[in-house]
């Protein structure tokens, strides 16, 4: 990986982008597809389903909240990176509370204790590596807060089922919140990368694809059962090509973390495998 590229600016644009090429080569259906209007839950399975949905997204959050106080106490010490994931940690709460007091309202009681148990089971497939060192979290947040969004796009583009309530909220406040965390993310990483010599770079990159490697190989399972959940609670059916997408786009990011063309990359673990 020695090509270094003249790349665009990383934004919410260019994200279509990406996922443009990527549903071009592996869900073509999605180019030409019609803006369906959504629909509440309405069923008691219905509801149930999205609030499932909820309580997975709350503990997703809630684990991000633990891992960036960690970070913060013992792996970052720049104070101006520290302010900025205070603000990642204090946005994550606030969407793991939303989630949280949603599901009260949806189903009449507190789902506190399997948001714990999620969490719990997040911290056992992850075991320390988002925590080991400054790579480790690195690689937790690109997987956490990067990787995750071609799926999710892909999803936005079928799902029949919205509750209105999430729906007013993932817009006013979860979307603009999570660009920022994006690209803090990628900010963060491109001052250390940057900076580094020729040497330093190829180290660096080597690095963060073999911890990147280790948490694909820790999140898969959890990664295969969420979109379910997810499909489930959105009403999805008949999705093609969720999994090649999902590679694509780690193998985009990356690339553009590291400066590097796409095909140049070496060989990543599929997310099939």
């Amino acid at each position: 990986m020695v090509a270094s590229l003249s790349k665009p600016v990383w934004t919410e644009e260019y994200e279509t982008e990406i996922l443009n090429k990527l549903a071009a080569q592996h869900a073509p259906y999605l180019l030409n597809l019609e803006k369906v209007e959504t629909r509440p839950p309405e069923t008691q399975a219905e509801k149930e389903n999205f609030a499932r949905f909820r309580i997975a997204g709350a503990a997703h959050d809630l684990f991000i909240v633990q891992v960036i106080a960690r970070a913060i106490a013992q792996l970052i010490d720049d104070p101006h990176w520290q302010l900025s994931l205070s603000r990642q940690l204090g946005d994550d709460g606030a969407h793991s509370l939303n989630s949280r007091l949603r599901v009260q309202e949806l189903l009449g009681y507190d789902p506190i204790n399997e948001i714990q148990r999620q969490v719990k089971e997040h911290w056992e497939f992850m075991g320390d590596s988002a925590v080991r060192d400054w790579l480790g979290f690195a690689a937790f947040q690109i997987h956490y807060e990067l990787h995750v969004v071609g799926p999710f796009l892909l999803q936005s583009r079928v799902g029949r089922i919205s509750d209105p309530k999430t729906a007013s909220y993932f817009v006013d406040k979860i979307l603009p919140d999570e660009a920022a965390h994006r690209l803090a993310v990628i900010d963060w990483w491109k001052q250390i990368y940057d900076k580094a010599s020729a040497n330093e770079r190829a180290e660096l990159a080597q690095r963060l694809l073999e911890r990147d490697e280790e948490i694909q190989q820790r999140r898969t399972n959890y990664l295969i059962d969420h979109w379910d959940t997810a499909h489930k609670a959105k009403g999805i059916t008949g999705v093609d090509g969720i999994n090649a997408v999902y590679d694509g786009w780690r193998r985009e990011v990356l690339a553009y973390l590291l400066d590097t063309p796409v095909e140049q990359l070496p060989k990543l673990l599929s997310v099939s495998q």
